[in-house]
């Protein structure tokens, strides 16, 4: 928002942490069920969850660049969405089991 020259680099940056967290929350599930049921329903369960997310955030965003004509509030959403999603990752890295 401050430095429009970099935005080329914040995309970048924003795409490869995308794809990091996917591949952390995919092993998160695996490592945290103590058998195979345990992983498939951990895994239908949080896929089904973050997938629906996912597809309605674009949309979402959309609407609200549409309503403010800025993407002043749509760019604040993501940052505080992204500090929400590190300290769910935060708390997801405890070594414990999920039953």
């Amino acid at each position: 928002m401050s430095a429009p020259a970099l935005s080329v680099l914040a995309c970048t940056l924003l795409g490869a942490g995308g794809g990091v967290c996917l591949v952390l929350a995919l092993t998160f599930q695996s490592e945290r069920a103590g058998s195979a049921g345990e992983a498939a329903a951990l895994a239908g369960m949080a896929q089904s969850v973050g997938y629906l997310v996912a597809a309605a955030g674009p949309l979402l965003l959309g609407i609200l660049h549409t309503t403010t004509s800025s993407w002043t509030l749509p760019l604040v959403v993501l940052i505080v969405l992204g500090v929400a999603m590190a300290g769910a990752g935060y708390g997801a890295d405890r070594d414990r089991r999920v039953r």
